[in-house]
C-alpha cells in the first residue's frame, strides 16, 4: 500500500480543523470556566480525538480506495 500524500493529508487537517476550532468554542463557551487556559485546553480535548479517531480513519479509508482502482 502506497502511503497517503502528506500534502493531501494537512490540507484535509486543515479544512477540517478550521470549522472545529471556529465553532466547537461558541458552543461550549457558556459551559466552561472562565480561566482561558482551561477553556483551550478543553476545546482541543474535544478537538484532537474528532480529528485523530474520526475524521482521518474515514479519510485514509477513503485515500485507501481510491489508490486501489
Amino acid at each position: 500500500m502506497k502511503p497517503a500524500n502528506k500534502h493531501l493529508i494537512a490540507l484535509i487537517n486543515y479544512i477540517t480543523l478550521v470549522p472545529l476550532v471556529y465553532f466547537i468554542p461558541q458552543w461550549l463557551g457558556p459551559y466552561l470556566p472562565e480561566n482561558q487556559l482551561l477553556q483551550v485546553c478543553i476545546v482541543v480535548a474535544i478537538i484532537v480525538p474528532i480529528i485523530s479517531y474520526i475524521v482521518m480513519p474515514i479519510t485514509m479509508k477513503i485515500l485507501h480506495r481510491k489508490t486501489k482502482h
